[in-house]
């Protein structure tokens, strides 16, 4: 029954440890904005999937924003209240990206802040936003903005 005992305490306290650790690793949280309708996604999608899963075992964690349609947005707002991400990601007007979208035909009425093709990077414990960039900015400009995040 003691060793029972030993190996339940034991049991809980590396179970502790791991959760722990998994919490504390990560460091910088990237929301991708994505739509299937997008042509930006379309186009960069894969490239940026190849360069940013690598940082997830070096503390990026990845949440995608569905901005498909109504069904999939509504379960990407939900997540993203779960995870207290929502207020950083539909925030005050991003300047001149939803004028321009709307010119273009890609948004239509207020939902200026729904823009796909958009990464927003977010400090895993404080949950404020540190950056926003583009997904078809370069390889190598993705790459330095992440390697000084997790820095």
């Amino acid at each position: 029954m003691k060793k029972l005992k030993l190996m339940s305490v034991i049991f809980l306290m590396v179970a502790n440890l791991l959760i722990n650790a998994q919490t504390n690793h990560v460091k910088v949280i990237a929301v991708v904005n994505k739509a299937n309708w997008c042509g930006v996604c379309k186009a960069n999608g894969e490239r940026l999937s190849n360069n940013i899963m690598p940082y997830t075992t070096k503390g990026l964690e990845i949440v995608i924003n569905d901005l498909t349609d109504e069904t999939t947005i509504t379960k990407s707002k939900e997540e993203l209240k779960k995870s207290s991400l929502y207020k950083q990601i539909y925030k005050a007007n991003r300047k001149g990206v939803g004028r321009m979208m709307q010119y273009c035909g890609i948004v239509h009425g207020k939902n200026k802040n729904m823009v796909s093709g958009i990464i927003t990077f977010i400090d895993a414990h404080t949950l404020k936003e540190l950056t926003e960039t583009s997904i078809a900015i370069t390889d190598g400009e993705m790459k330095t903005i992440i390697d000084k995040l997790l820095n």
